[in-house]
């Protein structure tokens, strides 16, 4: 656990480059590779779709191609809470787990994740409920503790989990909807406006089909390479997938320095 939360990670990494003389700019929209100052490297931590739009023109057309099939899986209706005290897992070693993932049996959890997949909202989704305070009481304040939850819902999904997220906690820990003190929800479409590489929600960037999870996001003896020198693509879109290891970005970064080893870029 990050003690502070998971912005204190990147606080220190930018604190690390910017040791090395490194810089780094937020609150700008880059729409084209024309917005850029002719770096000699780029590297694109979005959707294929978005790489496809920024580098426009010139990127190959089976790399467009490919970059505009590519297929993007279920999104997340998230809840942020402020609960008083703590989870009343009946579970009683999950009331000492950072993470907990309440979603029943194993058929059960696979019939959930079916229905997500084929569009329909099932009654008794998947939920990971995130209970890091624990480990780090400087995210608490007093008696009144964060949390967070979220559930696996169809892409684009409209509708309001939050019933259905709270059941299932409640189901496992009964008496938790009388410790909550504050929520925010977050939709799909609320992930989507804020990021616009989480499309319809999909927060992992990309449908982790058999295809798809082999073959990320394209057929390519280097899948980092977006086919144009100097242009990577370092997303969870490529391999190995989403997940908190940063392996994305570090395999794409070292294709990117074989390159520049070879004067490619």
């Amino acid at each position: 656990m990050a003690e502070g939360g998971s912005a204190s990670i990147s606080a220190a990494m930018v604190r690390a480059l910017e040791d090395l003389g490194g810089k780094v700019t937020t609150g700008t929209r880059v729409n084209s590779l024309d917005d850029l100052d002719g770096p000699d490297v780029v590297m694109l931590d979005v959707a294929p779709a978005a790489a496809a739009r920024i580098v426009g023109d010139r990127l190959p057309g089976r790399v467009r191609r490919a970059f505009t099939r590519y297929r993007h899986g279920p999104g997340v209706f998230k809840i942020d809470y402020a609960i008083e005290g703590h989870v009343p897992w009946t579970h009683l070693l999950s009331r000492r787990a950072g993470t907990v993932h309440p979603g029943g049996e194993f058929a059960e959890v696979a019939w959930a994740e079916r229905e997500v997949a084929r569009g329909r909202m099932p009654d008794r989704p998947f939920v990971l409920v995130g209970q890091q305070y624990l480990a780090d009481p400087t995210r608490s304040s007093g008696p009144w503790n964060p949390l967070y939850a979220y559930a696996h819902v169809p892409a684009g999904y409209t509708g309001d989990a939050t019933s259905a997220v709270e059941n299932q906690i409640e189901r496992f820990a009964p008496g938790f909807r009388e410790r909550i003190v504050a929520r925010h929800v977050c939709t799909p479409h609320d992930f989507a406006q804020e990021n616009a590489n989480y499309v319809g929600g999909d927060v992992v960037t990309g449908l982790n089909s058999g295809r798809q999870l082999v073959f990320r996001p394209r057929v390519a003896l280097d899948p980092y390479s977006v086919g144009v020198p100097g242009i990577y693509l370092c997303s969870a879109a490529t391999p190995p997938g989403a997940g908190a290891h940063g392996m994305c970005g570090y395999n794409a970064a070292a294709s990117a320095l074989r390159h520049l080893d070879r004067g490619e870029s």
